[in-house]
């Protein structure tokens, strides 16, 4: 079974047409077509995907872009015990934000691939990648 976790920066790329939007695209439709593919999408990511629209855009655009990705062959994650721990031996190094580290600790958890264009995941000993472009060296999306 093919599992994948996909990133904020998988799904603004997505949104954004940016480049790695195909991959994410072809990922999602294998998901749609295939009963072996599973993706999850953690609370922190729609999280961080609504605040950055809304400094953007207007509620009800939000409202339309939250509801696209809601809409894909993905499950939305909550946070669990097990999960809170693996998030916290990522963070412990202190490499990684806060935020990452939720992301990166559930693939991890998963043992699923992590689709992200995000070199700060670099750090992380033991995490399955789909390694989006990045959009310039050791830097990140906005």
């Amino acid at each position: 079974m093919a599992v994948y976790v996909l990133d904020t920066s998988a799904i603004l790329a997505s949104f954004k047409a940016e480049p790695g939007f195909e991959e994410v695209s072809q990922i999602l439709r294998e998901a749609d077509e295939r009963d072996d593919v599973a993706i999850y999408i953690p609370f922190v990511v729609l999280m961080e995907v609504e605040y950055q629209f809304l400094r953007l855009m207007e509620e009800p655009e939000v409202e339309y872009w939250m509801n696209v990705a809601m809409s894909w062959p993905v499950e939305i994650l909550e946070s669990t015990p097990e999960w809170r721990r693996a998030a916290a031996f990522v963070k412990a190094p202190g490499k990684i934000s806060l935020g990452d580290a939720w992301v990166a600790g559930l693939a991890l958890l998963l043992d699923a691939e992590l689709v992200h264009k995000d070199p700060e995941f670099d750090a992380v000993v033991g995490l399955k990648a789909v390694r989006l472009p990045y959009d310039s060296p050791g830097g990140q999306n906005p």
